[in-house]
């Protein structure tokens, strides 16, 4: 995402997260502020996934569909991290 691309995280609570195949990854839920770049919670659990905010990942957001396009590199789903409880802790 670009400086011109900025959004408050309470405008994206609910946006629907996608791939380009149109699989729905889950329902974005919060933004969590790293030193390189943001990282964006998508579901809840064991379901949950943690996705880079990065141009190459974070393809677009569209504000009236409601929905966020990514490209989720390979190793990010919990199913694919064997071992991994899949949820990192709540406040």
């Amino acid at each position: 995402m670009t400086e011109q691309n900025k959004y408050l995280v309470k405008d994206l609570v609910g946006f629907e997260v996608v791939t380009p195949a149109g699989e729905v990854l889950g329902i974005f839920q919060d933004i969590i502020e790293t030193g390189a770049n943001d990282i964006f919670v998508v579901g809840e659990g064991p379901a949950e996934i943690l996705v880079p905010v990065i141009k190459s990942v974070v393809l677009n957001v569209d504000s009236d569909q409601r929905r966020i396009l990514v490209d989720l590199p390979q190793g990010l789903r919990p199913e694919e991290r064997p071992g991994w409880p899949g949820a990192r802790k709540k406040k």
